[in-house]
C-alpha cells in the first residue's frame, strides 16, 4: 500500500491543456473498469463482487463471510485538435485499488486509493512584435491530486442502508509560465513557476434503497453527498530571469525576482450531490441512469475565484449475462457492458462552456471455478471544440481491472 501511494503520487496521467485551470481535471470515483464500460453510473449500484466508493451506502451489499480486492490500469490516447493543427498524446497510470469486508453482519467497511484530480500540459503560443521581434509564451504543468478513502456502511434494515468515507486528500502539482525568444539570444527570458501541495481530510456521504419485487427483480435508489471542504494547502512561487532553459538546455539564472516558499492558504472545494436508480434482474442483466452536480463557481484558491462554472453530468449504462451459472459455455457466463455519459466541466473559456461525453462498451470475464473476474472498458468520446480559438479533444481510454473475490472468514470442518 505505501508503494502504490507513492507511485500515484508521483504520476501524470493525462495529457490536457484543459488541465491547467481550477485544480486540474477531475477525476470522479466511478473509476473501477465495470462502471467505467457503464457510463460511470455508480450512485445506486450495490454489488458483492466489486468495491463501489461513489456511494459509500453500497458496501452493505458485500457478503458477511467475504474479502474483496479491486486494481485497474488505464491507457489513454488523446488527439488534440485546434482549426490548423493536430497533436496526438498518450499516457498510462495504476488508475485505482480498493479492499472490501465485513466487520459485523450489518457494518461493512472499504478501503482505497483513487485519484482525485490531475494536471499535465504543454503548451507553446507563438507571438510577434514589431519592436522585439518574435517571442513565444509556453505553459507547462503536471502532477495532481490523490485520495485515500476510509469507508462504512450500516444496513439499518432489510433495505435501507447508510455510509460515509473519510478520505484524505494528498499531492501537489505544479505549472510555471514562460517568455522566450526563439530567434535571439540577447533578451532575458522570464519564468513564473508555481508549486501547490495539499493535504487535508474530506467526507462524503450515502443513502441506498433497495427494493425487492419478486421473481428476482430488483429497484434500486441511491444518493450522494459531499460537503463544502476548505482544503489546507502551501504554495511555493518564484518569479526569476535567465538565459537558455529552453527544450531541455542549459538553464543560466540571472535574477532572482521573487520568491515566496511556504505559503500557507485554503482552496475552498464546493460541495456536490448526486442521485441514482438501477433497475435489475439478479445474476442476469441491469439498467441505470446517474445525475450528479457541484457548485464550482464557490471555488477559490487562496481567496481567488478562478471563473469556474457549476458542473454537472447524466450517465446511462447497463450490463447483461447470457447465463451465469452456464457449465458449458464460457460466453454465456461473459458480462458484456455499455453506457453514455454526458459532462458539463466546470470550465468557461472564451464565454464558451467546454463540454465532454464518451461511448463506453466492456466486458468481464469470470476465472474458472472462482468469482473473480477481469474487467475490460473502452470509452471513446470527444472534449471541447474547434470553435472560438479553442482545442477539441478526441480520446480512447482503456481499463483493465481484476475484481478479486475470495471467502476468508469462513470456519471450515474439513481441510
Amino acid at each position: 500500500m505505501l508503494f502504490v501511494v507513492q507511485f500515484a503520487s508521483a504520476q501524470t496521467g493525462i495529457s490536457s491543456p484543459y488541465s491547467r485551470f481550477g485544480i486540474g481535471q477531475l477525476e470522479s470515483k466511478s473509476v473501477n473498469s465495470r462502471l467505467k464500460a457503464m457510463g460511470g453510473i455508480a450512485n445506486a449500484i450495490s454489488s458483492n463482487r466489486f468495491v463501489n466508493p461513489s456511494n459509500p451506502a453500497s458496501y452493505s451489499g458485500f457478503d458477511s463471510l467475504s474479502f474483496l480486492f479491486d486494481a485497474g490500469l488505464n491507457a489513454s490516447r488523446v488527439v488534440f485538435k485546434t482549426s490548423t493543427q493536430t497533436e496526438i498524446g498518450t499516457n498510462a497510470t495504476l488508475n485505482y485499488f480498493s479492499l472490501g469486508f465485513p466487520v459485523t453482519k450489518r457494518w461493512h467497511s472499504a478501503i482505497g486509493l483513487l485519484p482525485y484530480s490531475e494536471v499535465g500540459y504543454n503548451v507553446v503560443i507563438p507571438y510577434e512584435n514589431n519592436e522585439i521581434g518574435s517571442y513565444n509564451k509556453a505553459f507547462a504543468g503536471e502532477g495532481g491530486l490523490n485520495q485515500v478513502f476510509i469507508g462504512n456502511s450500516f444496513a439499518l434494515n432489510k433495505n435501507f442502508s447508510i455510509g460515509a468515507n473519510i478520505t484524505y486528500v494528498f499531492g501537489r502539482y505544479s505549472s510555471s509560465a514562460l517568455i522566450y525568444f526563439p530567434d535571439s539570444s540577447l533578451y532575458a527570458n522570464t519564468m513564473a513557476a508555481v508549486r501547490t501541495q495539499a493535504n487535508d481530510f474530506i467526507f462524503d456521504y450515502g443513502l441506498l434503497y433497495k427494493k425487492d419485487l419478486g421473481n428476482n427483480y430488483q429497484l434500486s435508489l441511491g444518493a450522494v453527498f459531499s460537503q463544502k471542504i476548505k482544503l489546507d494547502v502551501k504554495q511555493d512561487y518564484l518569479l526569476k530571469s535567465m538565459f537558455g532553459g529552453v527544450d531541455g538546455n542549459i538553464e543560466y539564472v540571472l535574477d532572482t525576482i521573487i520568491y515566496s516558499p511556504s505559503v500557507k492558504g485554503k482552496i475552498v472545494l464546493p460541495p456536490s450531490a448526486g442521485i441514482g436508480a438501477v433497475f435489475e434482474k439478479k445474476d442476469s442483466w441491469l439498467v441505470g441512469i446517474d445525475a450528479n452536480w457541484q457548485n464550482w463557481k464557490n471555488f477559490t484558491a487562496f481567496g481567488v475565484n478562478d471563473s469556474l462554472i457549476d458542473a454537472w453530468n447524466v450517465a446511462v449504462g447497463g450490463q447483461y449475462t447470457p447465463n451465469f451459472t452456464s457449465i458449458s459455455g464460457y460466453w454465456k457466463r461473459v458480462t458484456y457492458r455499455a453506457g453514455f455519459r454526458y459532462n458539463q466541466t466546470y470550465l468557461q473559456i472564451n464565454g464558451q462552456p467546454i463540454n465532454e461525453f464518451g461511448v463506453s462498451f466492456g466486458m468481464g470475464l469470470p476465472l474458472p471455478r472462482t468469482l473473480t473476474t477481469i474487467d475490460l472498458s473502452v470509452e471513446v468520446g470527444k472534449k471541447g471544440t474547434t470553435a472560438y480559438n479553442l482545442i477539441q479533444e478526441n480520446f480512447i481510454n482503456f481499463t483493465m481491472g481484476v475484481s478479486l473475490y475470495e471467502r476468508w472468514f469462513v470456519k471450515r470442518k474439513y481441510d
